[in-house]
């Protein structure tokens, strides 16, 4: 699948079926988000990929009721970031810009591989 057809074809289902997250593929997705463009190349994004059922049970208490077609998800994936591990420059800070460049990346790699990646902020 091209780029093009990728974005096209991405769709932020909320009815999600079981699938099998293997390590290969949280190693695809990760080197994905790695890739993405960032302000020095600092990539500030730090990902956090939780598929172990019982912990995303724990998750699953914490989530707002409108996202609770979030407890069908086979793994969530957590980005986050800090001012301080990427560029302020002229009083811009990057780190938001970023995240969701690497996060973009990831979501596009996940469509291209079959996979539904649905964001939530």
């Amino acid at each position: 699948m091209e780029v093009k057809e990728a974005i096209r074809t991405r769709r932020a289902y909320r009815s999600l079926d079981l699938v099998e997250i293997t390590d290969d593929l949280i190693r695809e997705l990760a080197e994905s988000a790695r890739l993405a463009p960032s302000c020095f190349n600092n990539q500030p994004s730090r990902l956090v990929f939780v598929r172990d059922p019982e912990v995303l049970k724990e998750i699953h208490g914490v989530i707002s009721r409108g996202n609770k077609w979030i407890q069908d998800a086979s793994m969530i994936i957590a980005v986050a970031n800090r001012v301080a591990d990427d560029c302020q420059v002229s009083g811009r800070d990057y780190h938001h810009f970023d995240s969701g460049m690497a996060t973009a990346f990831l979501i596009l790699r996940a469509t291209e591989l079959g996979f539904v990646a649905h964001q939530v902020a």
